[in-house]
Parts: structure tokens; sequence; C-alpha cells
């Protein structure tokens, strides 16, 4: 059964120091919960939310006093009765001399992707854009959503980086992912994901990954976005969500498949 997930609004932030793939733990209190809760808002789980909070209201172009220079405001889209903002963020990274390691993030509380209800899928949409705007070519473009087991975080964020080359090869072999509107197995390092290849480009990762799994189990998968000359590929990888244990059969950290290397 789907989990009551709370939320509301979207923006892209580099990846700082405080993200460690070494001790990633959504450690959040009330994981039905969004950071406003006020358990949640304590813990270190939501200081990516309060950091984007504090700088959702500065204006296009100008970068947030309270974190100089990481965060920077980057734009506006409509959504439903209200606007939202996207900021930018930079990492330890000289961005003047090539990529480094972004994140996109609602600058309004959503909890993560099995956030149904308020996850907008604009948001992958905004990621590209920031990795095209920062020159990663369009077949070295990866963007990543890590599931909950997986994440360090309680607020949905989106990473953005380049596809290492391993899967890059893996999934441009076409005996290995036909270009044919159809999900495909690949393997790499003992673990199995899912790809469908689409021309052009994506819409909507999250519903496509929602409508294969289930959404009471989009807590249990992550999503990898990554380019290519002639379209784009979605991918996935995760178990079962079991309601009764409150646990997630299986998960893979996925933006194990990034890299964020700076020239």
């Amino acid at each position: 059964m789907n989990k009551p997930y709370l939320a509301r609004r979207l923006i892209p932030i580099a990846l700082l120091t405080q993200f460690s793939t070494a001790a990633l733990s959504d450690d959040a209190p009330n994981l039905d919960k969004d950071c406003t809760d006020p358990a949640n808002h304590a813990s270190d789980a939501c200081s990516l939310w309060i950091s984007v909070d504090e700088c959702k209201d500065v204006q296009p172009g100008d970068s947030c006093p309270h974190h100089p220079p990481y965060i920077k405001h980057v734009g506006t889209i409509q959504a439903h009765s209200y606007h939202t903002v996207f900021n930018a963020v930079y990492d330890s990274c000289d961005t003047s001399k090539g990529p480094g390691h972004w994140l996109v993030v609602p600058n309004y509380p959503v909890i993560g992707i099995e956030d149904h209800v308020h996850r907008d899928p604009r948001s992958w949409s905004l990621a590209w854009d920031v990795a095209k705007a920062e020159n990663i070519s369009t077949e070295d473009i990866a963007l990543a959503i890590n599931p909950l087991p997986k994440r360090s975080k309680h607020q949905l964020h989106i990473h953005v980086g380049k596809l290492k080359d391993g899967m890059k090869s893996a999934i441009n072999d076409k005996q290995n992912v036909p270009h044919d509107g159809h999900w495909h197995q690949v393997t790499l390092d003992n673990i199995t994901y899912d790809v469908i290849f689409t021309d052009g480009h994506f819409t909507d990762p999250f519903k496509m990954v929602s409508k294969k799994v289930g959404e009471e189990n989009m807590v249990c998968n992550g999503i990898i976005v990554a380019g290519s000359k002639t379209g784009s590929y979605v991918l996935h990888t995760g178990g079962t969500y079991d309601s009764g244990s409150n646990t997630c059969r299986y998960s893979v950290f996925v933006e194990g498949q990034l890299n964020y290397s700076c020239p």
C-alpha cells in the first residue's frame, strides 16, 4: 500500500561535503513527513532542505547571501498555483574549468522519489539543462536519484554528473538494449538494471518507472537518466517494499554510476 508521503514545490545544488556515500542514511525521525515536521527539521537529514529554504527567495542571477557562493537562482517555472524557484549550488570544483557535482532540489518540501503527490517530472528536464549549461556533452550526461535506503537527505534531490564509462558502454550496446521501446536488463558489477531507450527527450522518468514497478515500490528503486547522441536512456533498479516490516527487499546506490571528476 502507498505510504502517506507529504510535501509541495522544486532547485540544482552541487554536492557539498555533508553528502557522504560512506554514511548514507535518511535518519529523519518521521519518514512519512517532510522536513517541516519539527522532529525532522532538527535532524541532519533535513540540512539540505534548510539550506534550500533559506535561499528560495533570491532573485534570478543572484547568489544566496546565506550560503555564498554556492547557491544561485537560475530560474522559475509555473507550477499549479505558485511559482517554483530553481537555484544552483556549486561544489568544490572550479566550475569555470568544467563540470562538477550539482543537485536539482525543490525549494519546497518534497520527501523523495516516493513522494508521488508532489514530485515534479520537470525536475529531470531542469537537471538536464544544468548539465548542458555546464558543457557536459549529451552522450555523457547522467542524472540520478537514490532510493530511500541509499540516500542521506530527507528532501528530493537529483544528482547531475557524467555517466561512468562501464555503464555507458553497456547501455549503448544495441545487443544489450535494442531501441525497440521495451525494457531490457543490463548487469554491471553484479547489479541488474532495467533499461529503456527513448528517441528524442524523456518526459517523466518517475511515471515510467512507477508504471513498471508499482508506486508502492518506488521507495526502493533508484533511477538514472542517461544521454546518448540520438535520444536518452532511463534505468532503474531496486526491489519491493514490505509495508509490514517497513523495509525494502533490495535497493541500490545508483548515484555510484555517476562520475563527478573535474577535468
